[in-house]
């Protein structure tokens, strides 16, 4: 008798194992094989006599066949698979002209082998191994791929389509929903649903690979999780290249190979004004009100996004390398490299972020992050994302702005930028930028600053009236706080990103940000739809309440102020 349990809405046990359906042996044997031969992943167990043991359907004799629709290759002609001879094959297993396994027992199982060994148990368990359970154990003849899904990891038989116009090994792999983690030789492949399922973990739960990949183990062998095959590190690489792959796809380019502009894979607030994508371009004798062509940025630092130095810097392989938020390497390098590091006292209050720009943490690559971010909307801007070497320094945050004001804004002649420091920042700007090999303002662009409605009232009360956005034409009612709120699930996600490799980390922190900007965007139609109705609430009571202050004001006092107002706008 057997009994098997579902891929997803399988309930638990008080063992916390799944709780299988039962199903009857002898004749329904077949049946079941059949039955369950396009659902591999499923776990099973089996009576034994005393009590239902845990096996696998690859014991049944469930074979994966690639291509021809689950079905045999009609070009098979022999009964193992040439993929890769050396260490392809389960000890005991025998390979391609050798001899069927004798009874001998091998050095790496010496008292828990009986002529079948468990693929789950790691080398060198020796006696400890005697009381494991017996699992995922491949019969003789059949060679072995661990596949990895979200109902556990398994060793499956997989026979490749052998037909004269068969499509590469890798590729029929692709085409069943398996991504291997290498392509030779192919030993460990994921299944497309595991990838999503973990990307998704680690968008919505924070989930760290070490953490997914412990799950599984549980879900594999509840009893002994640290006997399942250890395929922690693929799964890191493999996600990595599944997270490029699907930014890829998303953005349109599946059929198309050319290099890719600076990013070009990062998705941007769909309401910020973006010529020639949501807006017209405009013209000179366009008499539309000029804030409608106009920017707002935010700038602000996290330095609880910190990073390590690699440990094996030449081994690191970039993917998405300047393509989403994060400036690409070798440019910020170069312009880090010639840029003047000028410490600089505030001259208004002690503003931390001014006074410790210079603080170095020797054990760090990078002691934080900073870019910007639409003031308005709360969307991360593409390629304005920057590391910093030591604090919150002039060089690091000119490189995020410049990239953030060359973003899809040919056309644009004004940006608002809200930044903490700006009245010590603003000073030198455009001379940093003149004496700079690397850093560009677009031409024609009037850049107004601004400091945000919490910070500025740290700052001088002459800071406050040139500043504040409630003096600023065009800057609507806004508090350019907005990036405080942004870091909140980036700080969840920067300790396990900590220690990764540098693109790695660079992938994670992208994505994190692409999928913050998305989750905007389809909530963007609600959330203006919102602000627009209480904005028409506050238009009429403000003006309620103007008129009646208008009516009782003397009529020369009147006059007196709309001349001042009139005098101070000109400025």
């Amino acid at each position: 008798m057997y009994r098997f349990s579902e891929d997803f809405d399988a309930s638990y046990n008080d063992q916390g194992g799944i709780n299988p359906i039962r199903l009857p042996n002898g004749p329904g044997k077949k049946k079941t094989t059949a039955e369950h031969s396009l659902w591999p992943f499923h776990q099973i167990s089996q009576w034994n006599g005393d009590f239902f043991e845990w096996t696998t359907l690859t014991k049944l004799g469930i074979e994966i066949h690639a291509s021809h629709g689950g079905k045999p290759c009609p070009h098979h002609d022999w009964e193992w698979e040439d993929i890769d001879d050396e260490g392809r094959y389960a000890p005991g297993t025998p390979g391609p002209g050798e001899d069927a396994p004798s009874a001998e027992v091998p050095p790496e199982f010496p008292e828990a082998y009986d002529g079948e060994p468990d693929v789950f148990v790691e080398p060198g368990l020796g006696a400890a191994a005697q009381d494991f359970p017996e699992v995922n154990i491949l019969p003789a003849g059949k060679t072995a791929i661990t596949v990895v899904h979200t109902s556990g990891v398994h060793i499956m038989s997989i026979r490749f389509c052998r037909c004269p116009d068969a499509k590469t090994l890798d590729k029929q792999l692709f085409k069943m929903g398996l991504f291997p983690a290498s392509f030779t030789p192919l030993k460990t492949v994921f299944t497309f649903a595991l990838l999503d399922d973990f990307i998704l973990d680690n968008l919505e739960c924070r989930t760290s690979a070490m953490n997914y990949y412990s799950k599984l183990k549980r879900i594999t062998s509840s009893v002994f999780p640290h006997l399942v095959l250890d395929r922690y590190r693929e799964l890191m690489r493999v996600a990595r290249q599944w997270r490029q792959l699907k930014l890829l796809k998303w953005n349109g380019f599946c059929h198309e190979r050319r290099d890719l502009k600076d990013g070009e894979l990062a998705l941007f607030c769909p309401a910020c004004p973006q010529p020639g994508i949501n807006v017209a371009v405009p013209t000179t004798d366009d008499a539309s009100p000029k804030w409608l062509y106009t920017r707002s940025l935010v700038m602000d630092s996290n330095f609880k996004a910190k990073h390590l130095h690699p440990t094996r810097p030449e081994d690191e392989v970039w993917l998405t390398d300047g393509q989403c938020f994060m400036v690409a390497r070798a440019r910020y390098q170069a312009h880090l490299a010639i840029s003047k590091d000028l410490a600089q006292r505030s001259e208004c209050n002690n503003h931390r972020a001014v006074n410790q720009a210079n603080t170095s943490r020797h054990k760090l690559e990078a002691t934080g992050i900073g870019g910007c971010a639409c003031a308005r909307h709360r969307c991360f801007v593409p390629n304005s994302m920057v590391d910093f070497q030591k604090g919150e320094r002039q060089m690091n945050m000119d490189y995020a702005l410049c990239n953030a004001l060359s973003y899809n804004t040919d056309g644009l002649s004004q940006a608002f930028t809200f930044y903490d420091v700006n009245c010590q920042y603003y000073k030198h700007l455009q001379q940093r930028v003149d004496e700079s090999l690397h850093l560009t303002i677009p031409s024609g662009m009037e850049i107004v600053p601004g400091i945000s409605l919490w910070h500025v009232h740290g700052h001088h009360d002459k800071c406050f009236v040139r500043y504040a956005s409630n003096f600023i034409p065009g800057a609507a009612r806004i508090d350019s706080e907005i990036m405080e709120t942004l870091w909140v699930p980036l700080n969840i996600i920067s300790p396990s990103a900590q220690g990764m490799s540098t693109p790695h980390r660079q992938e994670c922190l992208d994505y994190q940000m692409n999928d913050c900007n998305f989750m905007k965007m389809i909530q963007m139609g609600l959330f203006l739809s919102q602000k627009y109705k209480e904005a028409k609430q506050g238009v009429r009571e403000s003006t309620e309440a103007f008129e009646k202050l208008n009516d009782a004001a003397d009529l020369e006092m009147v006059q007196w102020w709309e001349a001042e107002e009139n005098e101070v706008q000109a400025c």
